[in-house]
């Protein structure tokens, strides 16, 4: 799996077929051919990462709409981890 940042000539080249309002709105995830977006993406990336599992049969994953209202509050709250982009 790579995680890769908006703006990254990967990312922009799966991202290319959405509308730009939706492609800068949510986080996605592609998992062979198909594209996910939001709750889904999130499901698709949480079922890769350790204990995942967990949380995708708990329904954990559905927070996200709620994570992303309140995405600049829950920031302030998030170190910056920021890197440089992944090539």
């Amino acid at each position: 799996m790579r995680l890769l940042p908006f703006g990254h000539p990967a990312a922009e080249a799966v991202l290319s077929s959405l509308p730009e309002t939706d492609r800068y709105s949510s986080v996605h995830a592609l998992r062979g051919r198909e594209l996910y977006s939001a709750t889904h993406a999130f499901r698709v990336i949480l079922s890769r990462m350790r204990g995942g599992n967990v949380l995708i049969r708990t329904g954990a994953y559905r927070i996200y709409p709620v994570v992303v209202r309140h995405r600049s509050t829950i920031g302030r709250f998030v170190p910056d981890m920021s890197q440089p982009p992944i090539d």
